[in-house]
């Protein structure tokens, strides 16, 4: 026998809500944690409640800073590739960035190739 369909609305009663809202929430944060196994994945949730911090949540912060210092290195890469900053690069990063760059380069060129030649055929 399977369960009974219930009509989504509002609960009115409090505490039924309540315990409805943390059976739901722990079922998705269940869910998330094996599509995580499943696909090899990072995951990230947030669940907006009345407690802003759960005891599950302790390593909240150290996925902050680590998506922080992702960032910054990223910010950096970045600027590299702009030419900026290249000063405190060693030769085998220069090297490294050039081919980087040569290869976005020659991208760049075949993309523009594919786009004349479909210009030309209309």
């Amino acid at each position: 026998m399977g369960r009974g369909k219930i009509e989504i609305k509002r609960i009115e009663n409090s505490s039924n809500r309540q315990v409805t809202y943390s059976k739901r929430r722990n079922g998705i944060i269940k869910k998330a944690k094996e599509i995580t196994v499943l696909c090899d994945a990072k995951h990230y949730h947030r669940l907006s409640g009345k407690r802003l911090w759960d005891a599950k949540h302790e390593n909240l912060s150290n996925e902050v800073d680590r998506v922080k210092k992702e960032n910054d290195s990223l910010q950096i890469k970045l600027r590299h590739l702009k030419g900026e900053d290249i000063t405190s690069l060693t030769h085998r990063e220069l090297i490294a960035l050039e081919d980087a760059l040569e290869q976005g380069l020659t991208c760049v060129r075949h993309q523009q190739g594919g786009s004349k030649i479909q210009a030309q055929r209309e």
